[in-house]
């Protein structure tokens, strides 16, 4: 009989990924993981029945968690045609099996548009912004005194196995809209207007579980240009912050993602959700290690509900094992 295992699907960087997924073997859940940048080797097969062999594994996905896999890390030889279709292959196949597995974590990642979208119905408050090839001239039909220029998809690419290129979101005034450093002209991009805000919070749901932690900067740019300067603390959010990321989870089927808020004129402004955020380096900067558990938790818990297992005691194995940071 195939064993019936929670699949990873990220890279081998993913250290928060490394680190999951062994508090997940320690409690009983068997995991499966593909790399993106380790595909190369790998022998895969999937029977009409849903069981996939890999490298002569079989095994049943009862969760597929989708992270970092992205096929620009993979090394290729071949056909510029031919390297194109194997990325394409990979990607979909990592799609298909996460809609074919009972559950799956980061498959669904719904862009800026739809997440801004959903917010307004929801009546929760959004930055204004437009989207745009040319902010310059947006900037006329979208008056203010600073802005935020964002790209539309992720904040960083790959042009080469294991090479990032971080295009992180830019505060400017209107003087300098004009050309963007590394984008071609003619490039869509989100323009919105900087709010000025009494503070800021990211928040993570995983499951029913949330956390926050307020983050406090001198700049807006300095989590990404001076990481050393930011301070983070867990801390409970104002509840209309907690209230409204509850909404937009609900309202997109999410089973994990990474909010960010601020808090201005006594109210949450939303700025944009991660499927796929990262939490170690809040959770180092304040000294927990609550998102690293909630996450685990809630794989553990979706992998039981496919697998029929009874859930567990009231009494939280993970305490009991310690594998916290401490443990």
């Amino acid at each position: 009989m195939a064993e019936r295992c929670v699949l990873l699907l990220t890279r081998r960087g993913d250290g928060e990924a490394t680190g999951a997924a062994a508090l997940l073997r320690r409690i009983g859940v068997p995991v499966h993981r593909l790399d993106a940048d380790g595909l190369a080797h790998v022998r895969a097969v999937l029977g009409p029945d849903g069981v996939l062999a890999l490298d002569g594994q079989r095994f049943a996905p009862t969760v597929t968690w989708q992270r970092h896999f992205s096929t620009r890390a993979a090394p290729l030889a071949g056909t510029p045609g031919g390297r194109m279709v194997y990325r394409d292959a990979w990607t979909a196949l990592a799609r298909q099996l996460a809609a074919a597995s009972p559950a799956a974590i980061g498959a669904d990642d719904p862009g800026q548009l739809v997440q801004r979208d959903r917010a307004r119905a929801l009546g929760v408050r959004v930055p204004r912004g437009l989207v745009t090839t040319d902010p310059v001239y947006v900037a006329g039909l979208l008056p203010a005194e600073r802005y935020v220029l964002k790209v539309l998809d992720r904040h960083y690419v790959e042009p080469e196995p294991g090479r990032l290129d971080w295009f992180l979101p830019r505060v400017l005034d209107r003087a300098r809209l004009a050309g963007v450093p590394g984008l071609p002209p003619g490039t869509p991009v989100m323009l919105q207007e900087y709010v000025e805000h009494d503070a800021e919070y990211r928040v993570y749901l995983a499951g029913d579980e949330l956390h926050a932690f307020e983050v406090a900067k001198e700049d807006p740019e300095d989590v990404w240009a001076r990481p050393d300067e930011v301070v983070v603390r867990q801390v409970r959010p104002p509840a209309a912050v907690a209230a409204a990321a509850r909404a937009l989870a609900a309202e997109s089927g999410t089973g994990y993602g990474a909010f960010d808020f601020l808090w201005a004129g006594g109210e949450p402004v939303f700025l944009e959700m991660n499927a796929h955020g990262d939490w170690h380096w809040f959770e180092r900067k304040a000294g927990v290690d609550v998102v690293t558990r909630a996450v685990v938790r809630t794989v553990r818990d979706l992998h039981r509900a496919a697998t029929g297992e009874a859930r567990p005691a009231p009494v939280s194995l993970l305490a009991f094992l310690g594998v916290g940071r401490g443990g």
